[in-house]
């Protein structure tokens, strides 16, 4: 019976330790599945070149009365302090588009003839908007 009972565990413990691994290499693989300390770290980076900026545009289509959207938006509010997004604006040198899906990000801004400067792998995209870019001081 000892034995039939330390076999279970035995293998117990192997599947677990099978399955940590896997997923670990999973995590590897396809970092973007990774589970992010915060919501705002889908932002870092972006304040080394947007330092001197005083207000970005940000553009969403999430639905802002959704709280995991609204803590998205202050969290990337707080990371790029003092730089100050304005929600849903586009009429700035520098707009954040935070979209739900990257083809959505790319659409929008072929719309409003802005140019995509950098993205990463969580979907954000940073792009320009040249007509305002030239009247900066």
């Amino acid at each position: 019976m000892r034995k039939a009972v330390l076999i279970l565990l035995i293998l117990c413990a192997a599947f677990n330790v099978l399955q940590l691994t896997l997923q670990i290499l999973g995590h590897q693989i396809h970092p973007s599945t990774r589970p992010f300390h915060s919501l705002g770290d889908q932002f870092k980076g972006l304040e080394v070149i947007l330092g001197h900026e005083r207000t970005v545009g940000y553009y969403t289509d999430k639905n802002m009365d959704n709280t995991l959207a609204i803590a998205q938006f202050e969290q990337a509010q707080y990371l790029l302090a003092p730089t100050v997004l304005d929600l849903n604006q586009t009429n700035h040198p520098f707009v954040l588009f935070d979209c739900t899906s990257a083809e959505v990000a790319i659409n929008k801004i072929k719309e409003l003839g802005l140019q995509p400067l950098k993205a990463n792998n969580t979907g954000i995209v940073l792009a320009i908007n040249p007509q305002l870019q030239n009247l900066k001081p």
